[in-house]
């Protein structure tokens, strides 16, 4: 993967952004929390179409499950978005189809760390991804809320 590599020589302390062609922004987090998370795994992409998230873990005992949670432009909470159940170390990929309601906006996502035995959660992130929309993607996305 070219970018990878692209990334790893840039050096900034806590944050690595490279924006590429087509309309692409990754942003990666240095984060890693009690080793689930693989460091610099956690990334937020966008194609101009949905936001990806993509992450990598290490050891899941005791994870019951993982939660996706986002907040948008000046918004200071977070929503929960998607729960995602461990299935081993491996990487993990959740799309937000719903992240095209907007022509523009700056989300931010974390991921939270539920563990079985009520261990005080742990956050992964945030991380901040810009996403622009297409005046035409936005016009259908309203379309089909209006049918929900």
């Amino acid at each position: 993967m070219m970018w990878r590599c692209i990334l790893e020589k840039m050096d900034v302390p806590s944050m690595r952004i490279l924006i590429l062609p087509v309309v692409l922004a990754i942003v990666v987090s240095t984060a890693v929390i009690a080793g689930i998370v693989k460091t610099d795994s956690f990334q937020a992409i966008s194609d101009g179409v949905n936001v990806t998230l993509r992450w990598i873990t290490e050891d899941e005992t005791n994870v019951k499950h993982f939660e996706i949670e986002r907040c948008s432009g000046t918004d200071v909470s977070f929503v929960l978005i998607a729960t995602i159940d461990p299935k081993g170390p491996s990487l993990y990929e959740f799309v937000d189809f719903s992240a095209f309601h907007k022509t523009t906006t700056l989300y931010q996502y974390r991921i939270k760390v539920v563990y079985l035995d009520n261990t005080p959660p742990m956050y992964v992130g945030p991380i901040s991804v810009a996403h622009t929309v297409s005046g035409v993607r936005k016009t259908w996305g309203s379309i089909k809320a209006m049918f929900r």
